[in-house]
């Protein structure tokens, strides 16, 4: 069941087996953004044609079992053709949050 500890490794336990295959599976939310757009009541008090305020944010939940960095695995091409779907420990995606403000005069 397990991979013999070997330094010489006659049995050749670093190549890929059914051992390592895990369930990869995930639920994502990718992209999300949220925004409203001031009343026109209130714009002509404050001298504006157009305010927007807006929330976004990318990567923002990931439920996996998966035991990696990040279930979305892709192929580096320094591995060659056969590690598609072969997790190198790639650095996972960014969480990115961003607010703003749109205003026009």
């Amino acid at each position: 069941d397990l991979a013999r500890a070997s330094f010489i490794d006659p049995a050749n336990n670093k190549r890929s087996s059914s051992y390592y295959v895990e369930d990869g599976s995930y639920v994502r939310l990718k992209n999300l953004s949220i925004g409203y757009n001031l009343p026109a009541s209130s714009l002509t008090r404050l001298k504006l044609t157009g305010a927007r305020f807006y929330l976004s944010g990318q990567n923002l939940i990931t439920i996996t079992k998966y035991k990696g960095y990040d279930p979305e695995v892709g192929r580096s091409d320094l591995t060659g053709l056969f590690s598609v779907g072969v997790d190198v420990s790639a650095y996972p995606q960014a969480k990115l949050i961003s607010a703003g403000i749109d205003l026009s005069f």
